[in-house]
């Protein structure tokens, strides 16, 4: 290493956070489709808005499998391994239920809960910190399209 150089612990990570925010397009691709009634290969916009959700629910959670899986001395490692199985299900689960008052609201439960879960089992590396402060904003406004397809469902349907 070249001397006066210096290289930071914390990686850069603005790929990731560009590819992150770029991710609530589709949330809102699926709430204007809703709200007008476009339908996309014969999708409507809370189909799209549901299986996006599910899948990108269990994108989140495959982190926390990965994470548990490649640190083994992690102290919440079992934790994030049976957690995420679980929040994945619950995903599916609430897919399944697109069409009843119960599949929106549960996968933005699902969400609140991730973000809630990484707080307090800290399942992410230290030098990862600036991604992981984006994907937890991220899923707050991921929370917050979901409460508003939950509205726009309410005056559509």
């Amino acid at each position: 290493m070249a001397q006066g150089h210096h290289t930071s612990p914390v990686q850069s990570t603005r790929l990731f956070d560009a590819l992150a925010y770029l991710g609530l397009l589709p949330f809102a691709f699926g709430i204007f489709m809703q709200a007008t009634g476009v339908e996309v290969l014969g999708v409507g916009g809370r189909l799209w808005f549901a299986g996006y959700s599910a899948v990108i629910l269990s994108f989140l959670c495959g982190i926390w499998w990965g994470g548990a899986l490649n640190r083994v001395g992690h102290r919440h490692r079992i934790a994030l391994a049976i957690l995420s199985n679980l929040v994945c299900l619950g995903g599916w689960i609430a897919l399944l239920l697109y069409r009843t008052p119960w599949g929106l609201p549960l996968l933005a439960l699902g969400y609140a809960f991730v973000v809630t879960a990484e707080a307090r089992l800290n399942p992410n590396l230290p030098h990862l910190y600036d991604y992981f402060r984006t994907r937890s904003r991220v899923t707050y406004l991921a929370i917050g399209c979901h409460l508003i397809m939950i509205v726009t469902v309410l005056f559509t349907d």
